[in-house]
């Protein structure tokens, strides 16, 4: 027998109507019955939607927990009632208010810090511990969610993250609890408490614990054996979930001899089918293999994937690696025209496709079972086999040109610049910088009226010549606001771009930009990922135009701003058919081109983005050393021949520092800025080793709170005590494009107001 069923799904809506409902809700920020109920209205449209894709596309379960309105692990602190009690929350009872402000904050409450999730570009809402913390069961929601489905006479799966990667991903904020896991009994009883609650209305229960995937001591792992063993003691419809990567087979001797009803495995990252898989003395009743990628976009190779599932002698369940939130929801809204890009559409499956890829395989399968030794495949399958063989042998991938560029690079291409003290002298002469320089990160407000006249452009309603003209009109409002301001460092603002990925490939070739690929970043802030199909390289620059008008507005230094290779990879669904070292090599040939076009024309200060550096590492400790190794060169290609009073920086976001620190020291950049404001500057602590010269982000743009005097005086003190004022820069945590420009005029002016005041002490004394 085998069963299909699907990790997660999309929660965005077809036309991103969540975001849309959301925006209002935020802007509106009018908490009554009236707007609640429309918020819970269009909950319901789309869970309706994603349950009847299902059905048609006969998958055996739907699922309840995988809808959100802002973040899954934000739905679980309110699931079990974990809220930290530093919120100050005055009524209990306004389910959506309360939640909005652990996730967005307010005046009085600094939100809940973000972290990426995993290896994935999404975003999820860092839980808080401390000693007094208590869990309790808050389920009125997930009730009626259970009443909703119960419509559809259809089995249900009820999908929960695991007590212990709750734990794990969470932070302790005091310095009384000195072990998260002594909170483990007691969120285990709630567990069990929450389950028993709903089980009599519920099919099956998945448990995601994506922690299986990371290294782990022996403590936790004889925690995770004595909470399965209990879990599944009182309930016989348990499927504990991984992915994102190979379990450790050392982990099977803690779980092997547990009752699960399933375990889910992610087997588009198992380089074969182990041991693990084929062990017989697990007691599972089913295996549910991943053969459908949750996390790209490339059609799946059914055949390939067929008679990996025919190998395994146990009774399976066929399901997508992982939660379909991180890909877009519908080819079918892409309207492609151009013939060569209705090639690239046959090979690409979004979400509700690889439903249909499920469907296809499920049944393929089972009519084999049925056939016994004859063979079927139906026509979807050979549809699938023609596209797979097509890409493979496709004129629109490789690219000689490229090719010959890439095997022309040689060991002088990987040259470092001179020391970095040497170029740090050589910069603050020419740039006649002080203590304490304050900049940002690059994009300014992205205003309806910007947004309308890109669509204008874009849709023929206005010339290029009115567009550019329009366009420049903003360029020189930013421009003086910045020296209203007072900043150091100017920036154009960035009213041409979209995205910053988007924007750059939108101008490369090998890059698709799809119309209404959208996926979820965090809460309402959706990205449109560029898919990359083959070879990358540029006919014209990039950014020469604006950044040549730029220059002419100030006689301050003016930083051009690029996205990084690894950001550029990182941020695109990318190509599975080569390494990403040789796609980042492309890339860095194209900036490479475009740095050494800035510096003649005189922009000697330029940003390189990178904030997904940290988010390419691989989820193994192990293979670290491996990632930072092609990671490091690409960054010494790109610089390699650079001046050496060209100050590069580089800009990296929510991210933990404490293991790879020595590895951005070896990007041998003049100054990276971190994002630090929600994480309360506890990163500092780490930063005094670190010899070049770092930006720390004291503004959260990523709430609509504003930067006080105080609070920025509070943040700078934090920071000069804990490194060398010389090598400080004062900036936002990111850039801010999603802010208001009410929003940012007192934060802007406060944070330079506040650099000044410690740079004149320091000058003084």
């Amino acid at each position: 027998m085998v069963i299909n069923h699907v990790i997660g799904q999309s929660r965005i809506g077809v036309n991103r109507d969540l975001k849309k409902c959301l925006e209002g809700f935020f802007e509106l920020n009018q908490y009554s019955e009236k707007n609640i109920n429309y918020l819970n209205e269009l909950k319901k449209k789309i869970l309706y939607n994603n349950w009847s894709l299902k059905i048609n596309n006969n998958i055996d379960y739907i699922n309840i927990g995988d809808f959100s309105f802002y973040d899954h692990v934000l739905d679980n602190i309110f699931n079990i009632n974990c809220i930290p009690k530093r919120f100050k929350i005055k009524n209990d009872k306004n389910f959506i208010k309360n939640y909005f402000i652990l996730a967005k904050g307010d005046p009085d409450n600094q939100p809940l810090e973000m972290k990426k999730w995993f290896n994935t570009n999404y975003h999820y809402l860092v839980p808080e511990y401390n000693l007094n913390t208590k869990f309790s069961l808050n389920l009125n929601i997930l009730k009626n969610d259970i009443c909703f489905a119960k419509v559809f006479k259809k089995k249900i799966k009820f999908i929960i993250i695991g007590p212990l990667t709750f734990l794990k991903l969470g932070k302790i904020k005091d310095n009384e609890l000195k072990n998260r896991l002594l909170l483990l009994p007691e969120l285990l009883l709630t567990y069990i408490s929450l389950i028993n609650e709903i089980n009599n209305n519920i099919d099956l229960i998945q448990i995601d614990e994506p922690i299986l995937i990371l290294n782990l001591s022996e403590i936790w792992l004889e925690c995770l054996k004595n909470v399965y063993n209990i879990l599944c003691s009182y309930f016989t419809n348990i499927m504990i979930t991984t992915y994102f990567e190979q379990i450790n087979e050392e982990y099977l001797k803690y779980i092997e001899n547990i009752n699960f009803f399933s375990i889910h495995l992610d087997l588009i990252n198992y380089k074969k089918i182990n041991n693990f898989i084929k062990n017989k003395n697990i007691k599972y009743n089913y295996i549910s293999l991943g053969v459908i990628d949750g996390k790209n976009i490339w059609i799946n190779n059914l055949e390939k994937s067929f008679y990996i599932i025919s190998s395994i002698k146990k009774k399976i369940m066929i399901s997508t690696t992982c939660s379909l939130i991180h890909v877009p929801v519908d080819l079918n809204s892409e309207k492609f025209k151009n013939k060569k890009i209705k090639i690239i559409k046959n090979w690409i499956s979004f979400g509700n496709q690889k439903l249909k890829e499920i469907n296809n395989l499920s049944e393929t399968y089972k009519l084999n079972l049925n056939y016994n030794k004859k063979k079927y495949i139906n026509k979807n399958f050979i549809k699938n086999i023609f596209f797979v063989m097509n890409k493979k042998k496709s004129k629109l991938i490789f690219i000689e040109s490229v090719q010959n560029k890439i095997k022309k690079i040689n060991i002088e291409n990987f040259k470092y610049r001179i020391n970095y003290h040497l170029r740090r002298d050589i910069q603050k002469k020419y740039f006649k910088l002080n203590l304490l320089t304050t900049t940002t990160i690059g994009s300014f407000p992205q205003t309806t009226k910007i947004r309308k006249i890109r669509i204008d452009y874009k849709n023929n309603i206005i010339s290029k010549n009115n567009y550019e003209n329009l366009l420049k009109k903003e360029i020189n409002f930013i421009i003086k606001k910045q020296l209203d301001y007072n900043l150091d460092i100017i920036v154009h603002g960035e009213p041409e771009r979209n995205d910053m990925v988007e924007y750059f490939a939108e101008s490369i070739e090998g890059f698709l930009v799809t119309n209404n690929g959208w996926v979820q970043s965090y809460g309402s802030r959706y990205v449109k990922p560029p898919i990359i199909y083959g070879d990358i390289y540029i006919k014209n620059y990039l950014t020469l135009n604006w950044i040549k008008y730029s220059q002419n507005l100030t006689k301050k230094p003016l930083k051009g701003m690029l996205t990084g290779p690894i950001t550029m990879i990182k941020w695109s669904f990318k190509r599975i058919d080569q390494t990403n070292y040789i796609t980042s090599i492309q890339m860095a040939l194209v900036l490479k081109k475009e740095i050494k076009k800035l510096e003649r024309i005189g922009i000697k200060i330029i940003q390189i983005d990178e904030p997904a550096i940290r988010e390419f590492l691989p989820i193994k400790n192990s293979k670290y050393k491996y990632y930072f190794n092609w990671a490091i060169k690409i960054f010494i290609l790109i610089l390699s021949g650079i001046k050496n009073n060209t100050q590069i920086h580089t800009h990296i976001c929510y991210s933990e520092f404490n293991n790879i620190i020595n590895f951005i020291k070896d990007l041998n950049v003049d100054v990276v800025s971190i994002e630090t404001s929600r994480s309360n500057m506890s990163i500092t602590k780490i930063l005094n080793n670190y010899d070049n010269d770092i930006g720390l982000g004291i503004y959260d743009i990523h709430t609509k709170r504003k930067m006080e005097i105080t609070y920025a005086i509070y943040l700078i003190k934090i920071i000069i005590n804990n490194i060398d004022i010389k090598k400080i820069w004062i900036n936002p945590d990111c850039g801010l494009k999603t802010r208001k420009w009410l929003e940012i005029d007192k934060s802007l002016n406060n944070v330079v107001h506040c650099s000044k005041i410690f740079k004149n002490l320091k000058l003084l004394i």
